[in-house]
């Protein structure tokens, strides 16, 4: 049986820095990134993904929960860089254990309506090529529990600008 592709498409607005990097991009500075995933599989047989590999609608909602929602109009950081001591005075971070597919790694996301801040902490420098990975980790699993098994995430390219992207796997 032969496999297909499909590719969803998602944009988001994040700020981030490259804290050691020697020219403008360690100031703080944002993006329109544009996030594409793209999984493979056979086309289900039966049942409500009959003939897709796995429903648009599906993946759309992983990639809004797993991306949109804890990065959209936030600011990511590396947990190393010198301005998250800055930002997380006095503050808590909402702390959650992550280990999927033999990954680990702690998140910390802080967002409080009342000072209009929205911060994505990382345990990586957030560089086109590392927020790829971060990203098709987080949802190489919902992909595959979606599908029943069925489909799988087979690449997350990650558009920094109109004309510079990164894929995992490369």
């Amino acid at each position: 049986m032969k496999n297909f592709e499909i590719t969803r498409e998602i944009g988001i607005d994040m700020a981030h820095r490259v804290t050691h990097h020697g020219s403008k991009c360690r100031n703080l500075h944002g993006h329109r990134y544009t996030i594409q995933a793209t999984c493979c599989g056979q086309l289900a047989e039966d049942g409500e993904q009959q003939g897709m590999v796995l429903d648009f609608g599906f993946l759309k909602q992983i990639m809004m929960e797993e991306i949109d929602l804890p990065c959209d109009h936030g600011l990511c950081l590396w947990i190393q860089d010198p301005w998250v001591d800055i930002i997380a005075r006095d503050r808590l971070f909402h702390e959650s254990s992550i280990v999927r597919n033999g990954y680990s790694h702690v998140e910390r996301m802080f967002d409080n309506a009342n000072t209009g801040g929205k911060f994505y902490i990382v345990p990586f420098v957030p560089t086109a090529e590392n927020l790829a990975k971060h990203w098709f980790e987080r949802m190489l699993t919902p992909v595959a529990d979606a599908s029943g098994g069925k489909a799988r995430l087979s690449r997350v390219r990650v558009y920094e600008t109109p004309n510079c992207w990164s894929d995992y796997p490369a």
